[in-house]
């Protein structure tokens, strides 16, 4: 029964979310469901903050939570570098996959970058990738490591990372690429944060830099040509999102393949995370 915890948390946390945000309607009334929707999210992502501290004392017996999910506010300078590092091979990774594309004159053209755009890119940085990898490259995994084991966790966690992201709008036929490039990118950001040692920030810089450099590309930078297999470029032709693209997927597991290797050596970092006592000592 020591699962049951992880399971009830948002199971909980979800309805209070949800219950709050209903609250909304007492001050606009012709208030969208999706906005809802996301006000609904907003407060939930906040009582989770809210209630990690109270569970690293309790479930991990430590005072030193945010070290323990891998957020070192201390050196500030260490975290910044891990973060870009992160970042960078994002963009590195990007940068294949649009190299090939050129290479193929599958893009027709390269435009500028709008300044809203890059502020919404910003922002998915700041807001839902920093959340993401609070909740499952933080707190999930470490629940999955104290449950499983680290190699269980692991996969636990990327598949729950994976199915978290269903889409009703998509049909089975693109699904299945979909949840194959999420659940591959859940293992490369997990692996990313035991060979920076349990740091998040890599993560976080790793997941950020995909994430808002794409949405700068597709958002018009980039135009690309009719005549590109859809393949290549999303899990479907109603879908641009190399998460599940051919060569998304194909990067995913020649940067798992490479990284392997280090986990060997890491590994164990990830693992003793939980373990950090009362007196506040770094993992």
């Amino acid at each position: 029964m020591y699962w049951l915890p992880t399971l009830t948390l948002f199971l909980f946390l979800y309805p209070a979310g949800w219950f709050v945000s209903h609250f909304f309607y007492f001050f606009k009334q012709d208030i969208s469901s999706s906005n809802l929707s996301v006000i609904g999210t907003i407060i939930t992502f906040i009582l989770f903050l809210n209630v990690l501290p109270s569970w690293g004392r309790v479930r991990w017996k430590t005072n030193n939570l945010w070290v323990s999910i891998g957020l070192d506010f201390k050196n500030k300078f260490k975290a910044l570098k891990i973060f870009l590092s992160g970042f960078i091979f994002s963009v590195f990774l990007i940068f294949i996959m649009i190299l090939f594309l050129l290479l193929c004159g599958w893009v027709d053209r390269i435009d500028y970058i709008k300044f809203t755009d890059f502020l919404n890119a910003i922002l998915l940085i700041v807001g839902i990738v920093f959340a993401e990898e609070i909740v499952f490259r933080g707190w999930l995994m470490e629940e999955m490591v104290l449950l499983f084991g680290l190699r269980k966790g692991i996969i636990l966690q990327s598949t729950i990372f994976s199915l978290a992201h269903y889409r009703s709008d998509m049909g089975l036929l693109a699904l299945i690429p979909f949840f194959t490039g999420l659940f591959l990118f859940g293992l490369v950001l997990t692996l990313r944060r035991t060979i920076d040692k349990g740091s998040l920030w890599g993560c976080i810089g790793l997941h950020g830099g995909l994430v808002s450099v794409w949405y700068l590309l597709d958002s018009g930078m980039l135009i690309f040509s009719n005549d590109t297999p859809y393949f290549l470029l999303g899990p479907s032709e109603d879908m641009v999102n190399p998460i599940g693209s051919f060569i998304g997927i194909t990067i995913l597991l020649i940067t798992i393949f490479f990284q392997r290797r280090f986990f060997a050596r890491t590994g164990r970092f990830l693992a003793c995370t939980v373990k950090a006592s009362f007196k506040d000592e770094t993992p």
